[in-house]
């Protein structure tokens, strides 16, 4: 079997040996790529950076919180096995070797956090650059929140706490259940159930790919700290935009979970709407126009270069006797719809061409995706399947804006029945 391993994240360690080896054969087998750390830490570098407290100096440390109130790039995971603690704020911290099993979960979790919230002030810039109000926030909205799991205790402590905060919580006991009401979109945040306490809740979706995750809808994983996790539930962390760990009361749990459905529901992506300008929205599919694409992608490229992130372009084109009408963009529109995640950018490139921009997307994820609207087409009837065809490119160091756009809209294609 070919060594993959070179497809695995880097992160750099700050660590004396022995030590030092220890940790770098721990991450090799849990998924990550580890490379000793050189000193001075370069801490404008974008790998994260991982230091062990109990072996490195203490005027590393000092270097390191310095770096922080700077704000350094880069983000920073604390491996505390002393539990001294060091005054180093937004870090990941972990207090056993043993939990860096969860580490490369951690750090997808906390990338996907930022590609978001990136993402809505790019797009908010981008609507009002082209003549677009800004929506207001309304703090008396009250977030919906569902709850994934079986009904656990730790769900019923939770649901009369997060009642008394104001918060409305659905349960959804079934995975078919839990899909209807994904499905309606109405909710702010989605609470997967990771703890030992309930059976286990990662059934009810297919966290293998990143696909696989709720569309339009935070997810908020709860952890018990101190117990084991399977593949599977940290296939689910990766996905996951909170990390809430099960450390205390339900009520401090709860004003945790409000928190982040406050902020998750008062910052959501501007997505196109009548309310929105034309210049903004494609009226006939509820789309992004090309003139808002054009614009916002060229920013997506630039953080995505400059967070070292993978960047995909996906491009769906209709074809058949003469002019594609707008019927038949509008039956693609409305399978495409229920597939796009929170941060999946859709426009109207031309009468017959949807592109859509994938953050933090590889090739193979947008391959995915295309393969998921394929078979959606299929399943509703309303446009032949050979009529549609894709294009994935992903963003390489060479690209800039234009030419990944260039790339995206020209062949070729690959016809959806025979993907």
């Amino acid at each position: 079997m070919s060594d993959m391993s070179f497809l695995d994240p880097p992160i750099e360690v700050a660590a004396n040996s022995p030590r030092l080896d220890m940790l770098v054969t721990r991450l090799k087998a849990h998924g990550m790529r580890p490379y000793p750390g050189k000193a001075p830490i370069d801490f404008s570098a974008s790998d994260p950076l991982l230091i062990d407290l109990q072996s490195v100096s203490a005027a590393t440390l000092e270097r390191c919180a310095r770096a922080c109130m700077a704000g350094p790039t880069r983000q920073l995971v604390l491996l505390d096995t002393t539990g001294n603690g060091v005054n180093i704020t937004d870090a990941i911290v972990i207090q056993r070797d043993r939990d860096l099993t969860i580490l490369k979960s951690r750090l997808a979790s906390l990338a996907r956090r930022d590609a978001r919230a990136r993402e809505v002030v790019r797009r908010r810039d981008t609507a009002v650059s082209l003549g677009a109000v800004a929506p207001k926030v309304d703090p008396d909205e009250t977030p919906q929140v569902l709850y994934l799991g079986d009904g656990s205790d730790l769900f019923l402590s939770l649901q009369g706490a997060l009642k008394e905060r104001g918060l409305c919580v659905t349960a959804a006991l079934s995975a078919l259940t839990a899909q209807d009401y994904l499905a309606s979109r109405r909710f702010a945040a989605a609470l997967v159930d990771l703890t030992p306490r309930s059976r286990d809740a990662t059934s009810f979706i297919d966290w293998t790919s990143p696909a696989g995750a709720p569309a339009n809808v935070a997810l908020f994983v709860l952890v018990d700290g101190s117990a084991e996790l399977t593949d599977t539930q940290r296939a689910a962390m990766a996905q996951a935009a909170e990390v809430i760990f099960v450390d205390g009361s339900s009520e401090r749990i709860a004003a945790r979970i409000e928190k982040y459905a406050r902020q998750y529901m008062a910052s959501a992506p501007i997505v196109p709407s009548p309310g929105l300008t034309s210049r903004v929205s494609d009226i006939n599919t509820g789309f992004f126009s090309r003139r808002f694409f054009d614009v916002h992608v060229h920013k997506q490229i630039e953080d995505a270069a400059l967070f070292a992130q993978p960047f995909s372009l996906l491009t769906l084109k209709l074809s058949g006797a003469g002019l594609v009408d707008h019927r038949a963009m509008r039956a693609l529109a409305d399978c495409v719809r229920p597939i796009l995640r929170e941060t999946d950018c859709p426009a109207v490139m031309a009468t017959d061409t949807i592109a859509i921009s994938l953050l933090a997307t590889p090739y193979r994820g947008g391959v995915t995706i295309a393969e998921r609207i394929g078979s959606a087409v299929r399943r509703q009837g309303m446009i032949e399947p050979e009529q549609l065809a894709w294009r994935v490119v992903e963003r390489r160091n060479y690209h800039n804006g234009k030419t990944l756009l260039g790339a995206a809209l020209t062949g070729p294609f690959t016809r959806a029945y025979a993907a």
